[in-house]
């Protein structure tokens, strides 16, 4: 019996040799196709990694040009309105100056006139006088009358300029109403 185990272990040790070698060559395979796998994932996860990155990227630049968008919006809207209301101040003061140039014209000009019918009002009783004298003499007498009508065509003037400005002044307070309407639409929009 000894003779006929010793036939087999031969073949048993060929056996467990060749068996030792095929698990030597799957644990070969297993480890190479572990590291094909973990550098088949790492790539895969570098790739989604970029691809993530290029996302978040796109993502944020969108998001950055339209807030950038807003923002310049926000400042043109804020700059216009801006401009408005300084164009509409500037307006406001310039008619404010010329009603305030105006009234001092007016006032200058009713004093003129108080003063040129003062002075027409002394020249016709200066005439009254001289007609009742008859030591004056014609040529004088022409002389004041013909003074007198150069004051009443002057105070006509006066009173016509009177007249215009204070239309004038009128039609640059409508304006200012006018202005003021527009303003307050814009404001209420």
């Amino acid at each position: 019996m000894d003779s006929s185990v010793d036939v087999f272990v031969e073949p048993l040790s060929v056996l467990s040799s060749d068996l030792a070698e095929i698990a030597a060559r799957i644990q070969s395979l297993e480890n190479a196709h572990a590291a094909r796998m973990e550098a088949a994932a790492s790539q895969f996860e570098e790739a989604l990694r970029e691809k993530i990155t290029a996302s978040l990227q796109k993502r944020l630049d969108c998001e950055f040009q339209e807030g950038t968008r807003v923002i310049r919006s926000q400042f043109e809207e804020r700059m216009r309105l801006a401009t408005d209301q300084w164009a509409t101040e500037r307006q406001a003061l310039l008619k404010e100056i010329a009603t305030l140039r105006a009234s001092s014209d007016r006032r200058e000009l009713s004093t003129e006139i108080a003063q040129t019918e003062t002075a027409l009002i002394e020249l016709r009783s200066r005439i009254e006088r001289m007609a009742d004298d008859p030591a004056v003499s014609a040529s004088k007498l022409l002389r004041a009358t013909a003074r007198e009508a150069e004051l009443q065509a002057y105070l006509k003037g006066l009173k016509f300029k009177a007249g215009v400005s204070t239309a004038t002044v009128a039609a640059v307070n409508d304006a200012i109403r006018v202005e003021e309407a527009v303003f307050v639409e814009r404001a209420t929009a």
